[in-house]
């Protein structure tokens, strides 16, 4: 009930409330190749789902896909007078064959992301009343929603709060505390995450460094359902990026264009006990 309320009165400012700011859509590819792993030494499940032994460099070979991967991911974003909104897929294998016989299910064009809506108590008191409060560190306090889609498990949702915090060094820095339920486990999770940019130049190139990370303190759980006798365990999720603007030494619009890496680093994932990654995955960024 609760969250059903939170959603509706979310939705319901967005709808009532004029756009006040920047918009941003883009698109970014990402390659593992999975070079020091072995398919055929699975750690468990009889080499079906599991981790590569000695691999340093791949995915879990699991319902998401293969050791090694292409990613196609399209992102936005959207500030509007009294929030955010964003939102990302990822699209597992979006260049494979949906006739190919070896590829598991959610290799064939799969997806994972979700949908963020913020509501700023500030920033409608701030209207309410004609002048700004001055929060010192903290810019601003957000009731957070969102919803999260994964093609095998469908969806769930997370509600609480979004700390947004004014780092003089930093493009923005972000601190969510948010409630993880997800309709597959008996309970639910208190989940903490942070969320950085910092654009940076030396002589006449330009950089970006960002990332964030993502933990689950105390696990959902026993599974219910399809999951009986799994569960959500606590884990733990990075993915700092390293981009350059490769279009600007080509005479291409500054901003739009940028090509880096991204590290994956995970414990426990997707909830499951012992699944670790270490991903270092090649990406090019296209800002429309």
């Amino acid at each position: 009930m609760f969250r059903s309320a939170l959603l509706a009165a979310t939705l319901f400012a967005v709808f009532l409330s004029p756009l006040n700011a920047h918009a941003g859509v883009w698109f970014e590819l990402l390659r593992a190749p999975c070079l020091t792993g072995n398919g055929d030494d699975i750690k468990q499940d009889n080499g079906v789902i599991g981790r590569y032994r000695g691999s340093i460099d791949c995915f879990n070979k699991d319902f998401n896909g293969d050791g090694s991967r292409t990613i196609l991911s399209i992102k936005a974003f959207q500030a509007w007078e009294y929030g955010t909104m964003f939102l990302y897929y990822d699209i597992t294998g979006p260049f494979n064959s949906p006739a190919a016989s070896d590829l598991i299910p959610n290799e064939r064009g799969g997806f994972f992301g979700g949908i963020t809506v913020t509501l700023s108590p500030k920033k409608i008191a701030e209207k309410a009343t004609g002048r700004q409060f001055q929060w010192g560190l903290l810019s601003d306090v957000s009731l957070k929603y969102e919803a999260e889609h994964v093609a095998k498990f469908g969806m769930l949702s997370y509600y609480g709060l979004q700390w947004d915090l004014a780092v003089p060094v930093l493009d923005f820095m972000n601190v969510t505390t948010v409630i993880r339920d997800d309709a597959a486990f008996e309970g639910i999770d208190f989940q903490v995450g942070a969320a950085f940019q910092k654009s940076f130049s030396i002589l006449s190139q330009d950089f970006i460094l960002s990332g964030f990370f993502q933990t689950g303190l105390f696990g959902e759980g026993a599974g219910k359902g399809a999951n009986a006798g799994s569960e959500g365990n606590q884990f733990f999720l990075a993915q700092p990026q390293f981009l350059w603007d490769f279009g600007k030494p080509l005479h291409f619009t500054p901003g739009k264009l940028y090509a880096g890496f991204e590290w994956q680093v995970a414990w426990n994932r997707y909830l499951i006990e012992g699944k670790t990654e270490n991903v270092l995955q090649g990406m090019v960024r296209w800002n429309i």
